[in-house]
């Protein structure tokens, strides 16, 4: 099962100082970094070299990491696997200031490949996916058992800036 979003309009911004301080405090403290995420660097990496060969067959520019955005889909995919389900974020919330357009993917399934399949079967996730507008992502896996079955969950944040 999956679900998507689309960047919103009318998202308000916030004054760049008031976001910039808890990323600075986290920064600080050595935790501001994807790291610090539950999903492992290999399964980042997956969600994110997956996304880049699906845009490389299209004839599409490579998204580079964006840490901060890692981060937000690490936290995301960890509420999803504590609820067992899938709904979507508030887009602007935790997302760098510099961002220009957001878009997000949520998923659950048996593997990270099977998840980004879906992605690419369902004309909303694929056209995130396909964005030429985007410029950087985050991603992250997430494992977890839920009415007894072992599921990963996966959240993909988009960002031009």
């Amino acid at each position: 099962m999956i679900g998507t979003n689309v960047s919103p309009t009318g998202v308000q911004r916030w004054g760049r100082n008031a976001r910039r301080l808890p990323l600075l405090v986290l920064l600080l403290l050595g935790i501001g970094t994807a790291t610090a995420c539950e999903s492992t660097a290999q399964d980042r990496g997956e969600v994110i070299a997956l996304v880049n060969a699906s845009r490389a067959k299209a004839g599409l520019p490579a998204l580079r990491e964006h840490p901060v955005l890692s981060l937000k889909a690490d936290a995301w995919a960890r509420h999803l696997r504590d609820i067992c389900d899938l709904e979507h974020s508030k887009l602007s919330d935790g997302a760098p200031d510099e961002w220009l357009k957001l878009g997000e993917n949520v998923g659950y399934g048996g593997t990270i490949s099977q998840i980004h399949e879906a992605y690419l079967n369902s004309p909303g996730h694929r056209a995130n996916i396909m964005d030429p507008a985007y410029t950087s992502m985050g991603a992250a896996a997430v494992y977890g058992t839920c009415n007894g079955q072992t599921r990963v969950f996966t959240v993909q944040e988009f960002m031009k800036s």
